[in-house]
This record gives structure tokens, sequence and C-alpha cells, in this order.
């Protein structure tokens, strides 16, 4: 008898400071910028904030427990490889994610226009269709190290099917 499939909800936030000279990485994809994200990995916390979400739905950790910031091993490791290792956690556990509800705290650069490129970049990762994937922006109103361009932040909502 198979079991029936319940609905479940994680949440994810990161923050990572900014840098000059660091690639701006945001969902898997490379955004034109001065400054970068300053990270153990390629500091996506874009993907962090998605995956430690998922992983938060069923109650599978943080990402932080399969890749810490003190193995040297992985410096600069791709984010999309930790969402992949993410993926194969759900895939164990028989659950799928439905819908990504990603929302970045940054005063620059202004994300509007890359809103659609970045769904598209994560569409490719997780394949869950466009239609189950949200991305904006919101700005922090100049206050802080968010608003003065020294920080971003992110939250996301990830549902699943377990």
């Amino acid at each position: 008898m198979q079991k029936e499939k319940i609905t479940k909800t994680g949440l994810g936030f990161d923050i990572h400071r900014m840098a000059e000279g660091r690639k701006l990485v945001l969902g898997g994809l490379e955004i034109e910028h001065n400054k970068g994200l300053i990270g153990h990995s390629d500091g996506d916390l874009v993907l962090h904030t998605i995956c430690d979400a998922a992983l938060g739905a069923c109650a599978g950790g943080e990402i932080g427990e399969f890749y810490p910031p003190t193995d040297l091993s992985i410096a600069g490791i791709s984010s999309v490889v930790i969402a992949r290792r993410v993926l194969e956690i759900l895939k164990e556990r028989d659950a799928q994610i439905i819908n990504i509800d990603c929302t970045i705290v940054a005063e620059e650069p202004k994300m509007r226009r890359h809103y659609e490129a970045v769904r598209k970049s994560l569409n490719q990762i997780f394949k869950i269709g466009l239609e189950n994937i949200s991305f904006k922006a919101k700005s922090h109103e100049a206050i802080g190290e968010i608003g003065r361009g020294e920080a971003m932040a992110c939250y996301a909502v990830v549902t699943i099917k377990i």
C-alpha cells in the first residue's frame, strides 16, 4: 500500500557580506556587478537559502552540515553542486519540491531586470517549472549594512510533497 503524500513547507534565510573582486552569483547565475558575495563557496545566497528551506521542509538539517565552512577541500564550491546534493537528499526521503518563493534583500544591484533569468536558472537546477518559481527583490531602504550596499540577504519558502 502506498503512503499518501503530504505537503510540507520550509523557510530559509541567509546573509552574506559583499566585496569588490568577487563574482556575484545568484540562483546559479553570474550577475554583472562591481561586488560579489563573500562565502566559503561561490557565495550564492539565493541557492543557499532555497536549499536550507528545502532541507527544513523535510527535517533534513541545513547545508552547513553537508558542506561545513571549515572544510577547506570545498572552498569556492559551486552552489549548484550543493543544490544537487540537496535534491539527492530529498529523493532519498521520497520528497519533491513543488514550489519556491524567494525574496532577495539588496540595495544594489537593482534586480528587476534579472528576475526572469534567475527564475530560468533556478528551473534548470530544480526542474519544477517556471510557474512554480517566484523570485523577487526588495530594497533595505538605505538602512544598515544591506542599505549601504555592504551585504545582501535572502528569504525563501519551499513547499515539498513527501
